[in-house]
């Protein structure tokens, strides 16, 4: 494994030459491009499968319903782009990395393209996390505040909004190791002086959960993780 990512941070694909600033620009366009097609193949590959997707939402609260005209085309819309951004990924990150490679130095090079797949690991990890456990148990939670004659009706987009942004604070929360190993490599912040902010970390964890998720469940399936990722860091931070 070692020896193929330092065959490709030295790949002479990757140029090292200095770029005039419109050939940087065209790169972007192309880039960006390929971006846009390769989430736009994603999503219509999805959205072939957005109502059986949308079957699966429903089971935890029965059924759920549309109050506009628009809203259930629009919600197949929300789970297509947000399905095929989960399944290409990997690919947006070969974008990425493509389009920022020439301006990072060979050993630069070498611990992004380490990081990129425990990036994607981490980030599946996370939104699997809230997804499967989470939030049928935050859902389960908060509807049994229902009574006889208090009955809830969840309406779809809502409802969809509610799934797709926890998912995705908790891709996003599982990616703190990386975001500060990085800043670490770079001799941003040392590992003695964000060790010595262990008790503000912990107490931020759970400000954060507490303005992120909607019940003290969630927050806590926020905090800990987060607490957890806080020290895994700190243990690479010493390697």
């Amino acid at each position: 494994m070692s020896l193929l990512v330092d065959k490709i941070a030295q790949s002479e694909s990757v140029s090292d030459l200095p770029m005039p600033f419109s050939e940087h620009l065209n790169e972007l366009r192309h880039r960006l491009i390929n971006i846009v097609l390769i989430l736009a193949t994603g999503a219509v590959l999805v959205f072939y499968f957005s109502n059986r997707i949308l079957d699966y939402l429903a089971r935890p609260v029965g059924t759920l319903v549309f109050i506009s005209p628009l809203e259930a085309f629009h919600s197949r819309i929300e789970v297509a782009l947000a399905g095929g951004l989960v399944l290409t990924m990997p690919l947006l990150l070969r974008q990425i990395w493509l389009f920022l490679a020439p301006a990072l130095s060979v050993e630069w090079r070498k611990t992004v393209l380490r990081m990129l797949p425990l990036s994607y690991f981490l980030f599946a990890a996370g939104a699997s996390l809230g997804f499967f456990v989470v939030i049928p148990a935050t859902l389960k939670f908060l509807l049994a505040f229902g009574t006889q004659s208090v009955k809830p009706m969840m309406a779809l987009g809502a409802y969809l909004g509610f799934v797709v942004k926890m998912t995705l604070v908790f891709g996003a929360v599982f990616q703190m190791p990386l975001v500060f190993y990085a800043l670490n490599r770079a001799g941003i912040v040392e590992r003695e002086s964000f060790a010595g902010y262990r008790k503000g970390v912990y107490f931020l964890c759970f400000v954060a959960g507490a303005f992120l998720s909607p019940d003290v469940f969630a927050q806590f399936c926020i905090a800990i993780p987060s607490i957890l990722l806080f020290e895994i860091t700190l243990l690479a931070m010493r390697r």
